[in-house]
């Protein structure tokens, strides 16, 4: 019933019907009035019957246009009405032409704020009780009084009801918008915050890849005197490097897209995200990963030291992270540091599964790199290290890196454990 009800407004609205149905029957019964037999009052018995008909069909149909336009000022049409009205039934007295006004009524309360409402019932109560006084002897006054008075209360009451259903009605809408807008904002950052941290997971992953390779390729090629050979090295370094600088062009292309993005196409495209429960990337990384990122550098000739110091939680979230963070510094060393020999990379374990990393290098900074080596390393600012430090701020954890007192370069990080729950006090 509630749907019918929704539909049947729905078209109403649509045709805009609502306003022609009050005019219509205020017409139609004027017409049946007019065309009754009708006879003019004691005073006028010297109009002509035909003049008389014409002027009360003239009223009643000026009481219908005003009908039309009382959605433009409903009180005023209200007022315009029941004067009408009783100017109407003193002259011809009878009361007929209670539908135009009840009609204004019906507008006046649907459309008017509570006081103008008010105003108008005041009005139209006051006008059909001076209009029954008027006509009717002590023996039907109270009776007729109190039929109108019911018919009012009836229009009142119909008008109040279907206001009511039409605020009900916009206040879902609203609701609707709103909660639709909600979850469209909601999934649109969610593939924002799952683009940056694929475009994070590809930067530190492939970059740190390409950059072992050309690490690894100019050692060989400086312990090696065959010509040869350093042609083949100088073309994989090559590759290498216009791998990694696509790989950071793709990046930023990744990082900034959802920027652009209006929110009407985030729905469609929030649907198809991938998950981001995992943090970094699509799989968690383990401790064990780190030896394979020491293996590398070692290769390239540093001196890689370890150490750990406390009882390791084994809290998988906090040792994917931490594999992030020490595969992206130990990355930088190799990318950008000049004449590196030393990374020192330190785990300390608080009671609490707190972890404190550190990782340092002797090198002299990128300020010594050839202008050919800043051309083919150069990076935009702060997406490798900027994407970790959201990560660590996301547990609730913090990141700091920068120039060493006593030279080199510190990358620090801290990283509380994700859940109580996941502390194994048996390991």
């Amino acid at each position: 019933m509630n749907v019918m009800t929704t539909d049947l407004y729905k078209i109403l609205g649509k045709l805009r019907l609502g306003r022609f149905v009050m005019p219509a029957l205020s017409l139609l019964y004027t017409v049946i009035y007019v065309s009754a037999p009708l006879f003019p009052p004691a005073w006028a018995t010297h109009i002509p019957l035909p003049i008389w008909k014409t002027i009360i069909g003239l009223v009643g149909f000026l009481c219908s246009c005003l009908l039309y336009w009382s959605r433009l000022a409903p009180l005023c049409i209200t007022t315009i009405e029941a004067a009408i009205y009783v100017g109407l039934s003193a002259a011809t007295s009878d009361e007929s032409f209670l539908i135009p006004l009840v009609g204004a009524l019906y507008f006046c309360i649907f459309l008017s704020p509570a006081r103008k409402a008010l105003v108008g019932i005041c009005e139209t109560v006051i006008a059909i009780s001076v209009t029954t006084f008027d006509i009717y002897d002590r023996s039907m006054l109270i009776l007729e009084w109190t039929a109108r008075v019911a018919v009012v209360t009836a229009v009142a009451a119909i008008a109040i009801a279907v206001r009511a259903y039409k605020i009900q009605r916009e206040a879902q809408q609203c609701s609707d918008r709103d909660r639709i807008r909600a979850e469209m904002l909601t999934q649109q950052r969610n593939l924002a915050t799952s683009r940056a941290q694929v475009a994070a997971e590809l930067h530190d992953s492939v970059g740190h890849d390409l950059t072992t390779i050309i690490a690894l390729t100019q050692g060989f090629a400086e312990a090696s005197d065959i010509s040869e050979l350093h042609d083949v090295l100088k073309d994989i370094d090559q590759v290498a490097r216009e791998g990694l600088v696509d790989t950071r062009r793709a990046v930023h292309t990744l990082v900034h897209h959802h920027e652009e993005l209006p929110i009407e196409r985030s729905m469609t495209e929030a649907t198809q995200a991938p998950d981001i429960s995992n943090g970094f990337g699509s799989t968690l990384h383990t401790l064990d990963e780190i030896d394979t990122i020491v293996t590398h550098a070692r290769a390239t000739g540093l001196a890689v030291a370890l150490a750990e110091t406390g009882h390791r939680p084994h809290d998988p979230n906090q040792d994917n992270l931490c594999f992030v963070v020490c595969r992206e510094a130990i990355t930088n060393t190799l990318r950008h540091a000049s004449e590196p020999t030393t990374i020192i990379l330190s785990r300390n374990y608080e009671h609490d599964g707190t972890l404190h990393i550190s990782i340092h290098d002797d090198g002299l900074g990128s300020g010594r790199h050839s202008a050919e080596q800043r051309a083919l390393v150069e990076d935009h600012t702060g997406i490798g290290l900027e994407q970790v430090g959201e990560q660590c701020l996301m547990i609730h954890g913090s990141l700091s890196y920068g120039p060493d007192e006593n030279g080199g370069w510190t990358v620090e990080a801290t990283l509380p454990i994700s859940s109580e729950e996941e502390l194994n006090p048996d390991d």
